[in-house]
C-alpha cells in the first residue's frame, strides 16, 4: 500500500479537500493521476490492487474512488463489488479507469457498481471533468 500525498490528515470538514483513492497497479499511472488531481487540490491515497484498497478503506474515509479494472491479486470488478457491499460505501462514486475501449467492458463496469468509466490513455482534462462532475462544487479548489 502506498500513500501518494501524506501531508494532509484525515478530512471531515466540507471546506477541506476530498480524499480520492486511486487503485492502480502501474506506478506511472498512479503518479500521473495524482499529479493531475493535485492541481485541483484533491488529497490522493493509492493502492496497487483491490486487496490493498479494501484494507485502506478500513481506516480511511474517501470521497471518490478511481480503479483500474485489470490488476493482480484482486481486479477492479471484484474490488468494486466488495466496496459496494460495505455500509456507507453505496454512494461513494467509483470510476473505472480501463484500457478496454469495448462497450461491453464499459457496460460491465457500470453493472457491477461503477458510476462512470474512463478509457486509457486519457487526457488530464478528461480525468478532471469526470472527477469534478462526480464531486460537485469541488472542481475549483
Amino acid at each position: 500500500m502506498s500513500t501518494i500525498n501524506t501531508s494532509a490528515s484525515y478530512r471531515t470538514n466540507e471546506t477541506q479537500a476530498p480524499t480520492i483513492l486511486i487503485i492502480e497497479n502501474e506506478i506511472s499511472n498512479r503518479i500521473l493521476i495524482e499529479r493531475v488531481l493535485s492541481t485541483r487540490g484533491y488529497r490522493c491515497i493509492a493502492a496497487s490492487n483491490g486487496l490493498e484498497a479494501l484494507n485502506m478503506l478500513d481506516h480511511e474515509h474517501v470521497s471518490l474512488i478511481l480503479t483500474d479494472l485489470s490488476m493482480p491479486v484482486m481486479d477492479g470488478y471484484r474490488t468494486t463489488q466488495l466496496i459496494r457491499e460495505r455500509p456507507g460505501m453505496e454512494r461513494v462514486p467509483i470510476v473505472a479507469v480501463t484500457a478496454y475501449a469495448q462497450s461491453d467492458e464499459n457496460e460491465a463496469a457500470l453493472q457491477i457498481g461503477c458510476n462512470e468509466y474512463l478509457t486509457k490513455p486519457f487526457k488530464p482534462r478528461q480525468l478532471l471533468e469526470v472527477v469534478d462532475r462526480l464531486l460537485p462544487g469541488r472542481g475549483q479548489l
